[in-house]
């Protein structure tokens, strides 16, 4: 019995020191194609830019799902496209990415609730 315990505790170590392992590579992944993706935008290539921000995007990167937004929003090497680049940057707002969140903030739309007609908001009047 203390041998299956030994072993199902190797098991256990092993996954978990090769989920560590995996999340640290698609973490660096991510990193390296955000750089690429800057560099491409410093150089005026957005187009190359949006690939290398999505990708990064896709994996988490908050950084990336914000400029990838902002490209969303300016069609700059992606086609237009408000709401794409609403959900992009609001899920790097919910990751805590500050500019993100001042964005949103500041192109949020708050709507009054819609006024009544006089006629539906005192129907005593109509005497």
């Amino acid at each position: 019995m203390h041998l299956i315990k030994t072993i199902f505790r190797a098991r256990i170590l092993s996954a978990c020191t090769a989920l560590a392992i995996l999340t640290a590579a698609t973490q660096a992944h991510a990193n390296s194609d955000l750089e690429q993706g800057l560099h491409a935008q410093n150089n005026g290539k957005f187009s190359s830019a949006a690939s290398y921000f999505a990708a990064a995007s896709e994996s988490g990167n908050s950084e990336a799902q914000y400029l990838l937004g902002l490209l969303y929003t300016e069609g700059r090497g992606v086609d237009q496209n408000h709401a794409q680049a609403m959900l992009l940057i609001q899920q790097a707002a919910d990751a805590a990415h500050p500019l993100a969140m001042e964005w949103i903030a500041q192109h949020s739309v708050v709507t009054a609730p819609a006024e009544q007609d006089e006629e539906e908001a005192d129907p005593e009047d109509d005497c």
